[in-house]
């Protein structure tokens, strides 16, 4: 689909900003992800149409933008093919601030319940219990803040727990995406 290699969170994030994009690449992946993993079948001018649409990008972006976000669709949906549970989430990396990590992480569980109940899931199909878990989690996820008025905050544990909430994260996408 796109030999072009996909480029790291913040630059993403620059090719959108002129362009007035109303959303973060965080949550254009969770939607992706969510439809991929809730059984659509994307192809490249599909993938487009919802992502300019998520983005509220009205006018025909530049090419290299056009090829980024289909650079992310081929990377995601080789991540989630691979069978070897490849998937990163795309939010920005560890040397953000965790206020904005939080956000995205929080913003990408937005997009993943959007795409996933957007896929043309048959309406009475049934989760077990696992999965309906999962999804509640999820939602939880989208209400998540960073409490700034704790006085003893201890950084390495609030790091780990991120980090323990992201890999869940990922393992729940993955596990419906199988």
């Amino acid at each position: 689909m796109s030999a072009i290699p996909l480029l790291e969170f913040d630059d993403f994030c620059d090719l959108l900003i002129p362009l007035g994009a109303i959303n973060s690449p965080a949550e254009l992946h969770g939607v992706l992800c969510g439809k991929l993993c809730g059984g659509a079948a994307l192809t490249a001018e599909k993938w487009l149409a919802v992502a300019w649409e998520l983005l509220d990008i009205v006018d025909q972006p530049h090419q290299a933008v056009e090829a980024q976000v289909l650079a992310l669709l081929a990377t995601t949906e080789a991540q989630l093919r691979s069978g070897d549970y490849d998937l990163q989430l795309f939010i920005p990396d560890d040397a953000v601030e965790m206020e904005i990590r939080a956000q995205a992480l929080s913003q990408w569980c937005h997009g993943f319940l959007s795409g996933f109940g957007s896929a043309g899931i048959a309406p009475d199909t049934e989760f077990s219990g696992e999965q309906a878990d999962a999804l509640r989690d999820m939602a939880a996820i989208v209400q998540v803040s960073i409490d700034h008025d704790e006085v003893d905050i201890d950084t390495d544990q609030q790091e780990a727990d991120f980090m323990e909430l992201v890999e869940y994260v990922r393992i729940l996408a993955m596990n419906f995406y199988e």
